[in-house]
């Protein structure tokens, strides 16, 4: 949504506050303290971000249980900052932010950049992927340092990707609809490659049975190969020797998400943020 869609569809607070609490209460408010339901429960007059109880003469937070619960600002602000962080592709720092609402305080803006993330990774998928799916990993933590010239200083090498220390990232794309699903998969020690194990734990918790899966040439996507409960379809691209092996067989699909991913924690976050980005993601 562009700015002028935004403020035609928001002119006032009061439309930001409908809009959350319509979200929120799908199928009718209902009142926390009696479970009135909603022909018996209004918003208040004197601040539309409260509803009151006709059953119980009570008064509760429309916003109660979400991320605008304590907020003083006005709620087109949070909106309209979840906005950009939707729509900004290569992400958005917590100071560029800062400039876009016009705040005066830079931990305000982070603090606000930092729950809309978290809002965000709490989504769940309810539907299992099907058909085809690109499954592969990637390394979150920043850029490794630059290493000291001097040999008595010098230490060992920091190392890029796999067999690296920095935080794995696990991610599944369904090509039919575009979803993704992504986890945090610790490996069992530092600097060890992920195990078949854990990748197929989470293919089963995501994706049905017969599914074909893309990956890359890492060994231990190997235990697709043998006899498993979901019985997958496995094609193997090995990119030492190609990207692609045509009629649509590639891992293309999520390289291109863990690319987007990089350019934002590399490029727009501040690098003494980017372990807390690593965390929220």
């Amino acid at each position: 949504m562009n700015q002028f869609d935004f403020f035609k569809r928001f002119p006032t607070e009061n439309d930001a506050i409908d809009f959350i609490v319509e979200t929120k209460y799908k199928n009718g408010y209902v009142c926390p303290k009696c479970g009135c339901v909603h022909h018996k429960i209004y918003h208040q007059k004197y601040n539309r971000r409260n509803l009151y109880c006709n059953n119980c003469k009570s008064e509760f937070s429309a916003l109660k249980g979400t991320i605008f619960e304590h907020t003083h600002l006005d709620l087109r602000m949070w909106l309209f900052a979840l906005n950009l962080v939707l729509i900004a592709r290569k992400g958005i720092s917590g100071l560029q932010l800062q400039r876009e609402l016009g705040m005066k305080s830079y931990k305000g803006a982070f603090r606000m950049l930092n729950l809309i993330r978290r809002a965000i990774g709490t989504e769940t998928h309810k539907d299992t992927f099907e058909a085809i799916v690109e499954i592969d990993e990637t390394y979150v933590g920043g850029k490794p340092r630059k290493e000291n010239t001097h040999k008595e200083k010098k230490t060992k090498k920091s190392k890029r990707g796999r067999g690296t220390n920095k935080t794995p990232v696990v991610g599944v794309v369904e090509r039919s609809s575009g979803r993704i699903h992504a986890v945090i998969a610790m490996p069992n020690k530092e600097g060890k490659k992920l195990s078949g194990k854990q990748l197929l734990s989470i293919l089963d918790e995501m994706c049905r049975k017969n599914t074909t899966v893309m990956t890359d040439q890492l060994a231990s996507y190997g235990i697709l190969n043998g006899k498993t409960e979901n019985k997958y379809v496995h094609v193997k691209i090995d990119h030492s020797m190609t990207y692609s092996l045509g009629d649509g067989k590639h891992t293309n699909t999520i390289e291109s998400c863990w690319a987007i991913l990089k350019r934002g924690v590399y490029g727009d976050i501040p690098p003494r943020f980017g372990q807390a980005f690593a965390r929220v993601c």
